[in-house]
């Protein structure tokens, strides 16, 4: 159990920390003319600006040659070339060695870059980040919603079961990825509202399994004990019937979460989700789909985190559901 919680723990940490570890704002252009679809692996020469920021000034291994300088000081100015360009900029925008000379920085462009010459690792750093948040969010607020429900149809009358069940089956008749475009499309979310319109969707199919529980709980001794003794309905419910629910309400919600996430990146892949230039994996995605036989890392490398982050979720769900039905 324990090896099959490092890719999950490695996640968690990624959710955390991606703005630190990214080395690059996601949304930044580096250099659109000098650093566009550049491969992975690439360094980069950077000067040093007296701003803090950096000017790239060349990009592939010629950079790391030694004597290579892709940049001259001339006449109190530096110049150095963007594409076909000469360009010009006063030395005292720079940072200055004790020479007088610009200081420079090579930095490597791990996953490469993107059609506008953002960093890729950066954009799937925080697309991960976001396309998480988005499932946890929007399976914690089903979850809820399929706790509720569940208890008052299994605890109330026949009325309100059966609206609720109409309404489950309702939501449940149309395909979800439908639905929840054609909210998405009507509302035009963010992040935030996508994560509710997904929680809102996402709850009846749980909560059958909460009622089914629900309904097994009310003729048991514990529950009829604590109404023989003068327990309220709201005490029967949450602390007689609920906790022995929730083992199954978990992992009913951890075995969407996996689910939730493609649906996710589906959605914002199709524009229906996450509106550019914010990065989910499914935004990367769709920017690099017209570009996959030129640059084939822009999709590629979201795509195989994807499937990582999906398969690490999936297992130790699967591993807890295992543990949980042993006798």
């Amino acid at each position: 159990m324990k090896r099959h919680l490092v890719p999950l723990l490695l996640l968690l940490v990624v959710i955390l920390l991606a703005p630190l570890a990214a080395p690059w704002d996601p949304e930044r252009s580096l250099d659109p003319a000098l650093l566009r679809l550049v491969p992975p692996a690439t360094p980069a020469m950077m000067l040093l600006l007296e701003d803090g920021s950096v000017l790239p000034v060349a990009s592939g291994v010629a950079a790391l040659s030694r004597g290579t300088r892709p940049f001259s000081v001339e006449g109190g100015d530096v110049v150095y070339a963007r594409g076909r360009r000469i360009e010009r900029r006063p030395l005292e925008d720079f940072v200055l060695d004790p020479q007088g000379r610009p200081v420079f920085t090579v930095r490597w462009l791990w996953a490469g870059t993107d059609g506008f010459g953002r960093d890729l690792l950066s954009r799937t750093l925080f697309g991960l980040r976001l396309s998480v948040l988005i499932a946890l969010g929007a399976v914690l607020g089903s979850s809820l919603l399929a706790a509720l429900a569940g208890l008052a149809g299994g605890l109330a009358g026949r009325l309100l079961d059966s609206m609720l069940a109409v309404t489950g089956d309702a939501l449940l008749s149309v395909p979800r990825i439908v639905l929840v475009m054609a909210l998405a499309v009507a509302i035009r979310p963010s992040a935030v509202m996508l994560a509710v319109v997904l929680a809102a969707t996402g709850w009846p199919a749980m909560a059958r399994l909460v009622r089914g529980e629900v309904r097994r709980m009310r003729a048991s001794d514990t529950v009829l004990a604590a109404r023989a003794t003068g327990a309220s309905a709201w005490r029967v419910a949450f602390v007689h019937v609920l906790p022995e629910a929730l083992v199954t309400l978990a992992i009913a919600a951890g075995l969407r979460i996996a689910p939730t996430i493609l649906l996710e990146a589906s959605l914002s892949f199709l524009g229906a989700g996450v509106r550019p230039p914010a990065a989910s994996l499914g935004t990367i995605l769709a920017e690099g789909r017209e570009l996959l036989l030129e640059a084939w890392w822009v999709s590629t490398i979201p795509g195989l985190v994807l499937v990582a982050v999906v398969l690490a979720i999936s297992g130790v769900v699967d591993r807890f559901q295992q543990r949980m039905e042993r006798p």
